[in-house]
């Protein structure tokens, strides 16, 4: 199922207006762009392709606000949109989330989740207390003599 193209078209607009503003770090005239962008989306919105993509940016927007509740709302809500479980960054996103709330123990559950997803490459130019807390895992062989 596709989106009508004048749909898409003005959907598309809108994002690319609210990366503008992101990139300029105007997160609250960012996230009314991504948010009127969702607006247009026909329900079930999470049914839409377009919708991973909108929830990723919103949830960029409030993390980098750091309204972090707000940006695990939008990132739980890429896992529920298409291709969103299989999205490396989205899991990435909330471990990052746990590990800013000093719960290590889902932050840790999360960034495996990415690395299965990625390997080390998604944490490059990160902070490196977020591999460091996933490493001894990585590191572990299986016992070939099982």
């Amino acid at each position: 199922m596709e989106l009508p193209d004048e749909i898409y078209d003005k959907i598309t607009a809108l994002s690319e207006k609210g990366d503008q503003y992101a990139e300029h770090e105007q997160f609250t005239s960012a996230l009314k762009q991504y948010e009127e962008a969702l607006a247009l989306l026909p329900e079930p919105k999470m049914e839409w392709e377009a919708a991973t993509w909108l929830y990723v940016a919103i949830g960029d927007a409030w993390f980098n606000k750091q309204k972090l509740n707000e940006a695990m709302d939008a990132y739980q809500k890429v896992l529920m949109s298409p291709d969103g479980t299989g999205n490396p960054y989205v899991w990435f996103s909330i471990g990052q989330i746990y590990f800013e709330q000093e719960n290590y123990e889902k932050a840790k559950t999360h960034f495996m989740s990415a690395y299965m997803l990625d390997g080390t490459e998604i944490f490059e130019d990160e902070n490196p207390e977020y591999f460091k807390l996933i490493k001894e895992e990585t590191e572990k062989a299986p016992d070939e003599n099982i």
